[in-house]
């Protein structure tokens, strides 16, 4: 008689077979639910449903664990919940081992990355994933890739890296080609007791890589009877470094020696008949530190900038008021905070730059104290505003010079390099205006651009400013409006070509 879906029965063992995708890897504590199943019982069925490969036996969807204790405790049948065949069994397996309740034992870090790069797999998309299992849309494509990678889902799991860490690792082998220094990196840090801060992972990658370059490199060079010199030799004063340009044949041949420091640079060294140098041990300690520093800062350097890049990624990194002191400080960045540029950040946050009164020069005491209570004043009013304000306003910053020097014809022209390098940040700055700010140029803009354009024999016509056509203006001369046309070349009709 077949057994009909949902129904509850009593199943012989035998005939009931684990699935070999079950995203559990760690089945966890069997001989005590062994020892419960024999003491107390079954108390929840297992779900599973018609084998699709053995006839009138069963496969499991849903018990993966309470089979196996069951098995353990020499049970020789199992209460069963039978439910249809799913239509995407895969899908349906890890579906269900996502979804375990509080009275099961929850996946760990490598069977949910496992179950979730199956639904992945299995067509559902990130923001599905996330939706359904209340997880970050961002964090479900790392947490998928840990699926391959059982040690590194390990070190996320015991807390020594997060996810964006696991990430870089599991990147190494990908970018570099070379499976040892990804097993390297992993069993430095297996060896580690402590949570690891993602720039010191970063390190430890960047200077791997560094140290797997160099010793090929090495072994280039000494394959081919080359012979790297000592620490001896190196602070003797009878070898120095040697400029001249030769095969790495005729370096052997000169009998130089060699010297990898970087991974991408070699030194040769050759045998000078200057007189023995006496190098105190101070001095040799001093040298060999700037020595390793030159090999390792370009590692820093790396780091430092791949932790940045992870920063600006990250929606997360920062908080809003963060941001808003960060961008604060770059409107105020003393090698940039001109003159002009402190009037025109005085003009968007309203408040008055001070200016000398009376006799005081523009460098007076008085003058400078005011001037330095008003940045003070200005760059807490300036962290108030939104990120997108103090955004547009650094935007205005950019040009202010140019800005400063638009209330004469010169600025526009561009028919030399240098009148084309002052106009660059103006034309820019126009460009911004009008297609993200909406701005409308006027007449004597239009005018001054057009007339600019026309005599620039130097072809630069990167530096051209798209102006809205059909937009309507105001001439300044006479106040009327009037249409910009995609071809308007004449003066405002009421001024008729007027002095405006």
């Amino acid at each position: 008689m077949s057994q009909k879906p949902g129904q509850l029965k009593m199943l012989p063992i035998t005939a009931i077979h684990p699935d070999p995708d079950n995203p559990r890897t760690d089945l966890g504590g069997i001989d005590q639910l062994a020892h419960e199943l024999k003491s107390v019982g079954q108390m929840e069925p297992i779900k599973v449903y018609p084998h699709p490969e053995r006839e009138g036996d069963w496969k499991i969807l849903g018990g993966h664990r309470r089979h196996a204790a069951a098995l353990r405790a020499g049970l020789t049948e199992l209460n069963c919940q039978v439910v249809e065949v799913p239509q995407n069994p895969r899908l349906a397996l890890y579906l269900d081992a996502m979804s375990t309740g509080t009275n099961h034992l929850t996946l760990d870090h490598l069977g949910q990355s496992q179950a979730i790069q199956g639904m992945l797999t299995e067509g559902k998309t990130e923001a599905w994933v996330a939706k359904n299992f209340q997880i970050d849309k961002a964090e479900v494509k790392p947490r998928a890739r840990l699926a391959s990678q059982p040690k590194v889902a390990k070190l996320h799991e015991r807390g020594t890296i997060d996810l964006l860490t696991a990430a870089d690792i599991l990147d190494v082998e990908s970018e570099t080609g070379d499976g040892s220094l990804f097993d390297s990196v992993v069993e430095e840090l297996e060896d580690t007791r402590w949570k690891q801060r993602q720039q010191d992972v970063t390190r430890l990658i960047e200077q791997k890589k560094a140290n797997a370059k160099r010793d090929v490199l090495r072994t280039e060079l000494t394959g081919q009877g080359a012979v790297e010199i000592d620490s001896e030799n190196r602070y003797s004063g009878r070898w120095s470094k040697t400029d001249a340009v030769l095969s790495i044949d005729e370096h052997i041949a000169a009998g130089h020696q060699f010297d990898v420091s970087t991974p991408e640079s070699v030194n040769w060294w050759a045998k000078t008949k200057a007189k023995t140098k006496q190098v105190s041990p101070e001095r040799k300690a001093e040298l060999e530190l700037v020595r390793r520093l030159n090999g390792t800062l370009p590692t820093s350097k790396a780091a430092r900038q791949q932790f940045v890049v992870s920063k600006i990624r990250d929606k997360k990194a920062l908080t809003d008021a963060d941001d808003r002191e960060l961008f604060a400080d770059v409107v105020f960045a003393n090698d940039s905070l001109t003159e002009a540029r402190k009037r025109l950040i005085a003009q968007a946050i309203n408040l008055p730059y001070p200016e000398p009164e009376g006799d005081e020069s523009e460098y007076s005491e008085p003058v400078r104290r005011r001037r330095s209570v008003w940045e003070e004043q200005a760059f807490e009013l300036v962290y108030k505003m939104t990120l997108g304000q103090q955004v547009r306003l650094y935007a205005w910053l950019q040009a202010a010079d140019a800005e400063d020097m638009s209330h004469k014809f010169n600025l526009y022209q561009r028919d030399s390099w240098e009148k084309a390098a002052r106009w660059k940040p103006m034309a820019t700055w126009y460009r911004r205006l009008i297609s993200l700010f909406g701005y409308i140029p006027d007449r004597d803009e239009v005018d001054a651009m057009r007339l600019a354009a026309s005599q620039d024999q130097q072809g630069n016509q990167g530096l051209d400013v798209e102006l809205p056509v059909g937009a309507e203006v105001t001439c300044a001369g006479c106040g009327q409006h009037q249409v910009i046309a995609a071809d308007a070349s004449t003066p405002c009709p009421t001024c008729d070509g007027g002095d405006n």
